[in-house]
């Protein structure tokens, strides 16, 4: 019976493990070259580059609890406007902005940042 017990817990466990976006799916979504990837690209930085500045800001922010206060990655932002992933749950809405919006909106001023 208890070994019952751990299959279950087990069993519940690993649903939640894999769901969701990441840190690096959400980067590679963004800059990868491959399909079903957006292949955003910069005048200023290349993929390497890209991604890693992407990976880091998301890291740092999954790194600090925090509120989503006026944070509206949904909304379109223009590339004039300086966005900022400041924390935990921000980082949590942006990663899922990115996940479920076209690739053509994310290139046009969608789930800000997109660098």
């Amino acid at each position: 019976m208890r070994n019952l017990g751990l299959v279950a817990l087990v069993a519940a466990a690993v649903p939640i493990s894999g769901c969701g976006p990441t840190c690096q799916s959400t980067c590679n979504r963004l800059y990868q070259e491959a399909e079903p990837s957006c292949n955003i690209q910069s005048v200023a930085s290349d993929r390497t580059e890209l991604l890693t500045r992407c990976n880091e800001s998301c890291e740092d922010a999954l790194d600090t609890p925090g509120e989503i206060g006026d944070y509206t990655p949904h909304e379109y932002t223009p590339s004039s406007k300086n966005i900022d992933l400041e924390n935990d749950k921000q980082a949590a809405l942006w990663m899922d902005c990115v996940a479920e919006t076209s690739c053509e909106h994310l290139n046009d001023g969608y789930c800000a940042p997109v660098w």
